[in-house]
């Protein structure tokens, strides 16, 4: 699966995305911070702002950007950033882009890794590129101009991890689950 690198992935996205002309346009402005869903190494504290651009009644693209704090117990966790585009579908919109959806997405993230627990003498961080594409299912509920939404599906990951101090990266390739919640403002209907 290698064939599919995510800058291909994406110019395709885009260039389906706006070939037709773009008939009905919101925009809403996005937060989403997960303190709460902070699970040991596995989930990261984060907080992210984003923008969706509706397309029509029944589609929007989605630009997601967030920073990430892996809780650790050494004194240098994992921290970076990641950023996600997603194209939504609304499958019955009563307003444009509410209801239930679902969404292809990509992402991209690259992480600066910490030390570990008990760090090995002359130990130096390294540096993870992550990249990954998948499907998510969700809702979206519009009161006035605020809007709640919350979302997960599987996402296939690759990462990519280099120490300066080795002369290899060592590469990994397994599903994942993206899962979240965001809350916004919709600054134009």
């Amino acid at each position: 699966m290698h064939f599919l690198r995510p800058a291909t992935c994406l110019t395709a996205a885009l260039s389906v995305t706006f070939v037709g002309r773009v008939a009905a346009q919101t925009v809403t402005v996005k937060a989403s911070i997960n303190p709460l869903l902070s699970v040991e190494e596995r989930i990261p504290l984060s907080a992210g702002l984003g923008l969706e651009v509706g397309l029509t009644s029944h589609s929007a693209l989605q630009l997601f950007g967030s920073y990430r704090h892996f809780r650790a117990q050494d004194e240098e966790p994992d921290t970076g950033p990641k950023l996600y585009l997603d194209y939504r579908y609304y499958f019955a919109a009563e307003q444009p882009q509410t209801g239930f959806f679902a969404s292809p997405f990509l992402g991209v993230g690259r992480l600066k890794l910490g030390l570990g627990d008990v760090p090995l003498s002359g130990a130096v961080r390294g540096k993870r590129t992550e990249q990954e594409a998948g499907l998510l299912l969700g809702y979206q509920q519009v009161f006035s101009r605020l809007t709640l939404d919350a979302f997960a599906g599987p996402a296939y990951r690759w990462e990519t991890t280099r120490y300066a101090t080795l002369p290899f990266s060592q590469k990994s390739v397994f599903l994942w689950l993206r899962a979240g919640f965001s809350v916004g403002l919709r600054v134009k209907k």
